[in-house]
């Protein structure tokens, strides 16, 4: 339909977090690197990077929670993490306008904002091989130094990303949005969700180019709902999803109870969005849709505002389009003007 494509543009302006979150998870982190730095607490280069789904850029909507490697030199491998851990948190429980929690994070310290609704979740590295080969984190449960990868997965993300046109991170985002709007209790956590959408794509189970966003998302839904079909029905245990990098399992605090109410909400969600897409009614196909996502679907006042940011980027009667699609305002070799138009935003 002539408005799927603008009300997912739509819809991804919504669930995108809003430039001034985004601005301050960018900012704290760097500052409490630079504060340690001054209190002779000492890191070595890169000094601090920005992990979890901000640093992958599949965060979505209001950005509460921020996660930060910090690294460590290698000597502080000859302690245990449980006195890295402790002395990391005596240091920050003097950072101003902040308090500090230990006690949940087995492998991170947590600092609290309360004024700008925040915490950053700041994880001790220590890049013994480079940064280019897992990191070893400071585990106080298992009281010892264990592998992670989290920068290696943002590579990987990032790489898959570019090969499937750029739209992974697009569909991880929506799927979070749907999560975040279905799941009032027992939502599956962003990591794991993220996990599963990433490797539905890596293995070929789902196929995003030459293909609408609405059809990545309804295969998406549909894909999982069959992968997981006989486990849910017939099965008493929950799927075993393995880390991208590490290949350990993932999902062993997955509760039953918990998988079953996602694949009940997938099923849903799987019949909603083929019903949108088969469907020539848009006012039928929209009611589907806002099913799926919730409050997050967009208004027809804000699809309107999309088609004509897109009409206005593509210099309708003045633009020249490339066999390849590429739309620049200069004529390129094999290159035709666009035409004119008059079309404003979606029809009523």
């Amino acid at each position: 339909m002539t408005s799927s494509r603008f009300a997912f543009n739509a819809l991804l302006s919504k669930v995108n977090p809003p430039l001034e979150r985004a601005e301050l998870a960018q900012r704290l982190p760097g500052e409490v690197r630079d504060w340690l730095a001054d209190h002779e607490f000492g890191t070595v280069a890169p000094h601090s990077r920005l992990i979890g789904s901000y640093g992958r850029q599949t965060a979505v909507t209001n950005i509460k929670d921020v996660d930060a490697l910090v690294f460590l030199p290698v000597a502080k491998l000859d302690r245990t993490p449980e006195s890295v851990l402790r002395e990391l948190k005596r240091l920050l429980e003097t950072y101003p306008d902040s308090t500090v929690d230990a006690s949940p994070q087995r492998r991170s310290i947590r600092l609290d904002f309360a004024l700008q609704d925040i915490t950053i979740d700041i994880v001790g590295a220590v890049a013994a091989d480079g940064l280019e080969r897992p990191l070893l984190i400071p585990d106080r449960q298992k009281a010892e130094w264990v592998l992670s990868d989290p920068l290696g997965y943002g590579r990987s993300l990032s790489a898959n990303n570019g090969e499937h046109g750029g739209k992974l991170v697009p569909l991880v985002k929506l799927i979070k949005a749907w999560r975040d709007q279905q799941f009032a209790a027992r939502r599956p956590k962003s990591y794991l969700l993220e996990v599963i959408v990433f490797r539905s794509v890596v293995a070929g189970d789902i196929v995003l180019a030459k293909r609408s966003t609405a059809e990545n998302i309804c295969d998406f839904f549909e894909a999982t709902a069959s992968r997981w079909h006989e486990l849910m029905d017939q099965g008493d245990g929950v799927p075993r999803v393995a880390d991208p990098q590490l290949g350990t399992i993932i999902s062993a605090s997955w509760e039953r109870s918990h998988f079953e109410t996602f694949m009940r909400r997938i099923r849903e969600a799987a019949a909603a969005a083929r019903a949108a897409i088969e469907t020539d009614a848009e006012d039928v196909a929209e009611e589907h849709w806002r099913s799926v996502f919730g409050s997050l679907w967009p208004a027809k006042n804000e699809v309107d505002a999309e088609a004509r940011k897109a009409a206005t980027k593509a210099l309708p009667g003045s633009a020249f389009v490339a066999g390849s699609g590429q739309v620049s305002a200069v004529a390129l070799p094999s290159s035709v003007r666009s035409r004119p138009t008059t079309f404003h935003g979606t029809e009523e």
